[in-house]
């Protein structure tokens, strides 16, 4: 294997092409339990995080690779300079246990901390997604064309269903103006913003692996992801038990008429 970026994305897609037959045969029948967070692990994200680490990991020894669902241990790790991998191995952990097709693999491959390729494999459609600055975005072996969607009444806005204060005020908000989807997968909320299935997103708790999949995504389209009081990127240092953060991701017009909307301004931007 190619010790070049290119040999690192062409890996990373097979790599998860390879582990489509696991999940699929896993999804809806497999064990279960809950973090300490309260989110669900299965057997299956286990597995997968060992499988993708010990598969990138032979090519490419030098490469740090995180996963949400590997030990990593208490302390925060530093994330080097060069190339690194960041895995959730099951984005919409809640569908897939319970045969909810809304559940994706999410990979990102980065480079000083920053997601420079992203790879998302939709159960529901059944399709890879991935893609990257100056590489386009795809899904399986079609480069995807498109333009941007006329923003209106009419456009639709992913969200979490999350009961704080902070998200059911945005969510009320948003929804004078737009119409509001979840699906539950972060991931996927970011690969069909990309595509342009989705006009937007927001979120008021995630974590980096579930959205650095689909930031390269958004880029390849020109789109824009933004924090609001969180520098997630580039990723100085890597814990499986990292504070969520809030986030918005969509068009740049997009993400300016969601600022409007809810009467926040975005810190930062990606």
């Amino acid at each position: 294997m190619e010790n070049t970026l290119e040999g690192r994305i062409a890996y990373g897609k097979k790599v998860v092409e390879e582990q489509v037959a696991y999940f699929t045969a896993q999804f809806g029948d497999v064990a279960s339990e809950w973090k300490f967070d309260g989110s669900r692990v299965t057997e299956a994200d286990l597995h997968l995080s060992k499988v993708f680490a010990e598969h990138i990991g032979q090519p490419f020894p030098q490469d740090q690779f995180f996963s949400e669902e590997l030990e990593h241990g208490d302390t925060p790790i530093e994330v080097k300079p060069g190339f690194s991998w960041l895995l959730d191995p099951i984005d919409g952990t809640n569908n897939f246990a319970r045969s909810i097709p809304n559940c994706s693999i999410s990979l990102a491959l980065m480079k000083d901390g920053n997601p420079i390729y992203g790879y998302i494999y939709d159960h529901g459609t059944r399709q890879l997604i991935h893609g990257g600055a100056e590489y386009g975005l795809w899904v399986g072996e079609q480069k995807v064309l498109r333009k941007e969607a006329e923003l209106n009444a009419q456009s639709l806005i992913a969200t979490q269903t999350l009961a704080s204060e902070a998200a059911i005020s945005d969510d009320d908000a948003l929804r004078m103006e737009f119409k509001l989807r979840a699906f539950g997968s972060s991931a996927i909320h970011m690969a069909y913003t990309a595509l342009g299935w989705l006009d937007g997103v927001i979120a008021h708790r995630v974590k980096a692996w579930d959205i650095a999949g689909g930031m390269p995504l958004l880029t390849a389209v020109g789109g824009s992801t933004r924090f609001f009081d969180t520098e997630v990127f580039p990723m100085k240092s890597f814990s499986s038990k990292a504070e969520g953060f809030g986030h918005i991701a969509g068009s740049h017009a997009l993400c300016d008429s969601i600022e409007r909307t809810i009467g926040k301004r975005t810190k930062y931007r990606w």
